[in-house]
C-alpha cells in the first residue's frame, strides 16, 4: 500500500469535439505527483452504495465505460479510507467483462492507496460524488483477506482476476522456522479475515518482530507476511500496517 499525500490539481483543457461536446475545462487530481483522477468533474458514483468509480476517464468524451479499466472502490477502515482494486466486481464478473473494472495503474503497481482523514476531507471538497456520501462503505473482512493477497510481492497468491491459493514452490526459506507451519499459520488467519465481520488497519511501530517468507527470484526478495509476538500470535501484514480481526 502507499499513502495519498500532497494533495494538487492542474486545470486542463479537454477536446471533446469528437462526441460533439466542444472544448471543457477540467480538473485533474495528483497525490504525491501522481493522477489519481484526470477529470474531476466527470467521475460518478457507480453501482447501489457500492462507491465504486472509474478514476481516469476517456479523455475524448468525458463518459464512464468508454474506455476499459481504470476502476477503484473507496472503502473506510477506521480512521482512515482506502482506494483499492473492485475485487468483487473482477473476480465475480463473467469472462467477456472482467478486464472492463480492472485498478487504474497507481494501484496494480504500487498496491491499494491509504488517505488520513484530512487528506480525505481535501478530495471531498474536489470530487462532489465524494461528498456526497453519507457514509464511505466499511471495508469487509473479505475485501482485507483479498487485499492481503494482491499486496504480495510477485502476486504470490495469483493477479487479478484470478487470486487463489499461495505459490509455495516460489519460497525457499522463512525467518522464523519451517515454512510449511507458518504458511498454515497464514492461511488459517486469512480464513479468519473473511469471516470477520469488523476489521482494522494499524500502523506498525517497532515493537513486534516479522515472520519473512524468502523467494525464489533473482534478488532472494523478503516478503514480510505478519507480526509476532512472544507467545507465538501472529497477524497478517500489510507493509507498515498490522491486520487486525475481531
Amino acid at each position: 500500500m502507499w499513502e495519498v499525500k500532497s494533495i494538487s490539481t492542474e486545470k486542463r483543457t479537454l477536446n471533446f469535439e469528437s462526441s460533439g461536446q466542444g472544448v471543457h475545462v477540467g480538473t485533474s487530481i495528483y497525490a504525491n505527483n501522481e493522477l489519481l483522477f484526470n477529470q474531476a468533474e466527470s467521475i460518478q458514483d457507480h453501482g447501489d452504495g457500492e462507491h465504486v468509480f472509474q478514476s481516469i476517464i476517456c479523455d475524448h468524451c468525458g463518459f464512464s465505460h468508454c474506455e476499459s479499466g481504470n476502476w477503484i472502490a473507496l472503502r473506510r477502515i477506521g480512521d482512515v479510507h482506502l482506494i483499492l482494486p473492485v475485487f468483487d466486481w473482477i473476480i465475480e464478473e463473467e469472462d467477456s467483462l472482467k478486464n472492463e473494472y480492472f485498478p487504474p495503474k497507481y494501484i496494480s503497481s504500487q498496491g491499494a492507496g491509504i488517505i488520513d482523514s484530512s487528506t480525505f476531507d481535501k478530495l471531498k471538497e474536489l470530487i462532489t460524488p465524494f461528498k456526497e456520501i453519507h457514509e464511505v462503505k466499511e471495508l469487509t473482512g473479505k475485501e482485507l483477506a483479498t487485499l492481503y493477497k494482491y499486496e504480495t510481492p510477485t502476486r504470490l497468491f495469483g493477479d487479478l482476476p484470478k487470486i487463489g491459493q499461495i505459490k509455495k514452490d516460489q519460497i525457499i526459506g522463512c525467518s522464523e522456522g519451517e515454512v510449511s507451519l507458518y504458511l498454515k499459520l497464514i492461511d488459517e488467519k486469512i480464513h479468519q479475515i473473511e469471516k470477520c465481520s469488523t476489521v482494522q488497519l494499524v500502523k506498525m511501530d517497532d515493537n513486534y518482530r516479522f515472520v519473512s517468507f524468502f523467494l525464489d527470484d533473482l534478488g532472494s526478495t523478503e516478503w514480510k507476511a505478519a507480526t509476532i509476538d512472544s507467545e507465538g500470535n501472529i497477524e497478517l501484514l500489510i507493509d507498515n500496517w498490522r491486520v487486525i480481526s475481531n
